[in-house]
């Protein structure tokens, strides 16, 4: 009886290291293991990128509505360049841009 219970008290331990040292290998290098971080961490790294570029666009979009607020010259050439308004006294001269593809 003691010779099972040393089997089996041998057999457990030396099982579980055998299933170590096949499944740690298999789940770090399987799908979802390293390469799976790696893309992970490539979509944090472009994300963190993207909220950088988007705070810089708040902070540009954010002085300029405090120099629409503070400055009424800037709203007014914002509103000329955005939706091209012009004053009653002033005079519009078209400009046709030339086609230089099919001019010879």
């Amino acid at each position: 009886m003691s010779t099972v219970r040393e089997r089996v008290a041998l057999a457990v331990p030396t099982t579980i290291l055998v299933l170590a040292v096949v499944g740690v290998p298999v789940m770090v290098l399987g799908s979802e293991g390293l390469p799976r971080h790696r893309r992970l961490q490539a979509q944090l790294d472009a994300q963190r990128d993207e909220n950088r570029r988007l705070a810089r666009d708040v902070n540009h979009l954010e002085a300029e509505l405090d120099a629409f607020n503070r400055d009424p010259r800037a709203r007014e050439r914002a509103v000329r360049e955005e939706l091209g308004w012009v004053r009653p006294d002033e005079i519009v001269v078209e400009v046709p841009n030339r086609d230089t593809r099919g001019a010879r």
